[in-house]
């Protein structure tokens, strides 16, 4: 005969695996999205048209990189931060995009591993110095803009030190403060582009240059 006691354990038991499910259906809804730190799903970053693709530091440029990337995929096999992938660039050589993350200065990881001489090996002093691109302001899509609130998340987050904000009229101390990028110091990491606010594309982006140069 079932006593109150187990009668109790199975309610428990019951209400348990109910929380359970529920977390765990909750959990894969979100697993593929981001979040802003509770359950508001936040639209997925889009990769823009970028006129001139980025090619990491070392590569020296565009050319170089083409000409002697064999798709080998190793560097996209260690890249941390999900910036290089298996995107076509060409054919199936490894292509550079900021939706996943950006390419820290303090990581050489790819320029490692590369077999051929497409990325050559340097070090974290060297990539910090290296431009593989600039910065450009979308100014119709940030948020400043659109949506008339106040941000300098790319201004905080470039480090080093190539966007400022400044007032969008000049004549006016009140008015809102948009970015200004100092394309002779970026590097073109990305850190502006993979966590600016705007959705599904940033209103700040990272144009690649073709032949890489020293900041």
């Amino acid at each position: 005969m079932e006593t109150l006691s187990d009668k109790g354990k199975t309610r428990r038991n019951v209400l348990t695996g109910s929380v359970i499910a529920i977390v765990g259906f909750v959990s894969k809804l979100y697993a593929h999205r981001q979040g802003d730190g509770g359950l508001a799903v936040l639209a997925d970053k889009k990769d823009p048209n970028r006129p001139t693709p980025i090619v990491p530091p070392g590569a020296g440029g565009i050319w170089n990189f083409k000409k002697h990337c064999t798709a080998c995929q190793l560097c996209a096999s260690v890249c941390p931060n999900q910036v290089l992938s298996n995107k076509a660039f060409g054919l199936i050589k490894p292509n550079m995009t900021y939706e996943r993350g950006y390419c820290r200065p303090e990581c050489v990881k790819c320029s490692e591993v590369c077999p051929t001489g497409a990325i050559k090996k340097i070090t974290k002093a060297e990539k910090t110095a290296i431009q593989i691109g600039y910065a450009v302001w979308k100014e119709d899509l940030c948020i400043v803009n659109t949506d008339k609130v106040v941000c300098d998340n790319c201004e905080r987050q470039c480090p080093t030190g190539a966007i400022s904000m400044i007032q969008k009229n000049a004549d006016d101390s009140t008015s809102p403060k948009i970015p200004m990028i100092d394309t002779s110091r970026c590097i073109g990491c990305g850190a502006c582009e993979h966590l600016c606010p705007a959705r599904p594309h940033s209103a700040i982006y990272v144009e690649g240059v073709e032949t890489h140069k020293e900041v």
